[in-house]
């Protein structure tokens, strides 16, 4: 035995140096459990009778499998810094190097690693053209395929179509990360790398295209990539009809993706993936807007944008309540006539027309001639009665009782207007004598002046028995009440509505 030594446990207090070359030049793009394997190897270095000296051990030690151990250390011996040795029993040894010695005295031959690949370096080096890699960039490469266990073709395959895609300048460090992607998502065949390209080959085309139509020349980012591939794959449109929404993009200033998926987002949800229904539903949405602004200036609205709101309401006017155009423009004017041009007032008259059945304009145009008539009628009426007041539609109601219900000549009611003036409220006084009359079976003037006279007469007889005074009286002597607004809407109760 050795005269001197450590004591048993001296390995655990005790501590392992650890090359600061290795810690800037090897360790920061190491695998994190292939840096484990290679701490875990050098402590045993300087603790050679330590229990945990095999693969088995290390396996046990770290909570890795054997193989990936064994894997940690090829990686290491391809980096240079030890060497993997077997004996003549082949049981494996491992040799550390040290690092000083191997980068300054030229020890850390690369040529080695590369030989057993120089068919594939040749390949590789063909796809990259006039660009030359260098030793640490082939060593990456190689990682792939040791490391990620993705086979030779595989990765000549990968690197190819991302060359032809991004040009021959395409950092080692973007084709790590695409290689550890294609490791994770187990694209590890020829088949299977063929039908990614495939793919991907498709969604790269379609969104150049689609940025080339938006005025962009570059290559597209991944976002990109991935947005283009949702819109086609999960949502469903053709790249017609992409490109068809894509006109939409004109109404910014600088057209983007986001905006554009925000377009076709609103499409999928109505409905609208093939380019001949985004077609038809934008032509009839253009078409809408320009219609709406013809509402908007009959409104007098002056130089305003259909905004979503009213655009809504004008669609299902058209649409859901079959209203047409122009009858929308009739109410319109309608609404400026009563000095009441706003888009709530105007969507109130045209419900109140539909609720009356009046959806077109020869029915309106009848309907509102009618109503004219009717007013001129109404406006004589107060002004045989002295009434200045403005044609209510409780006054509407009034007088069509009287003309269509009750038939009342128009010459009777001015009579019973001039029957009024002295009375507060014109209407429901008038109303009153006419009520008298229709009980009594009055239809004639000659009727209705002689009724007057026996009420003129009745009333007077008393009063004045025995003096010679004379009083001219008429149906203004009739006893008169203030009405409240109350009494009023009940005397309108059984009025028909119009």
């Amino acid at each position: 035995m050795a005269l001197c030594k450590h004591s048993d446990n001296n390995h655990i207090f005790d501590i392992t140096p650890v090359e600061n070359l290795f810690l800037h030049e090897f360790m920061l793009k190491a695998p994190g459990d292939f840096v484990k394997v290679y701490l875990f190897g050098l402590m045993q270095c300087y603790n050679p009778d330590c229990t945990q000296n095999t693969i088995e051990a290390f396996s046990h030690a770290l909570g890795l499998e054997i193989s990936d151990v064994e894997n940690a250390f090829r990686y290491w011996e391809r980096q240079g810094v030890l060497e993997l040795c077997k004996d003549s029993e082949d049981k494996l040894s491992i040799k550390f190097h040290n690092i000083k010695d191997l980068l300054y005295n030229k020890g850390l031959d690369t040529e080695k690693s590369v030989y057993k690949y120089r068919d594939f370096n040749q390949n590789l080096q063909h796809i990259f053209d006039t660009r030359l890699l260098s030793p640490q960039e082939y060593l990456r490469v190689y990682d792939w395929i040791e490391v990620l266990n993705l086979p030779q073709e595989v990765v000549l395959m990968m690197v190819r179509f991302y060359v032809t895609r991004k040009s021959s300048k395409i950092s080692i460090n973007y084709l790590d990360k695409v290689a550890q992607s294609w490791a994770k998502d187990g694209i590890d065949t020829l088949q299977k790398a063929e039908d990614y390209i495939q793919s991907n080959d498709d969604r790269f085309k379609n969104t150049v295209t689609v940025l080339k139509y938006l005025g962009i020349y570059r290559s597209p980012s991944k976002a990109e990539l991935d947005m283009c591939n949702k819109w086609t794959n999960s949502w469903g449109f053709e790249m017609g009809a992409i490109l068809a929404a894509a006109q939409q993009t004109t109404k910014v200033h600088t057209p983007n993706f986001a905006y554009l998926d925000k377009i076709l987002y609103n499409l999928h949800s109505k409905g609208y993936t093939s380019r001949r229904a985004i077609e038809t539903h934008l032509d009839t949405r253009e078409g809408a807007n320009d219609k709406l602004k013809e509402v908007y200036r009959q409104l007098g609205y002056k130089n305003n944008a259909p905004t979503p709101e009213h655009l809504s309401m004008y669609k299902e006017w058209i649409e859901v309540c079959k209203i047409e155009h122009g009858v929308i423009l009739l109410a319109a004017r309608q609404c400026v006539r009563k000095k009441t041009n706003s888009f709530e007032s105007l969507d109130n008259l045209l419900r109140e027309w539909l609720k009356n059945g009046l959806v077109t304009e020869p029915d309106i145009n009848t309907y509102l001639n009618k109503r004219k008539l009717l007013d001129n009628e109404i406006m004589a009426v107060f002004e045989r009665a002295g009434d200045t007041g403005k044609i209510a539609m409780r006054d509407r109601k009034l007088y069509k009782q009287w003309s269509e219900e009750w038939k009342m000549p128009f010459e009777l009611i001015l009579l019973a207007a001039e029957y009024s003036t002295m009375a507060k409220q014109k209407m429901p006084y008038i109303n009153k004598i006419l009520s008298s009359w229709h009980a009594n079976n009055i239809k004639t003037l000659k009727g209705a002046r002689a009724d007057q006279e026996a009420h003129v007469q009745k009333q007077t007889g008393s009063a004045s028995k025995g003096k010679a005074t004379k009083k001219q009286l008429d149906f203004n002597k009739f006893p008169q009440h203030t009405y409240s607004d109350e009494d009023l809407e009940q005397l309108f109760d059984n009025i028909e509505d119009l």
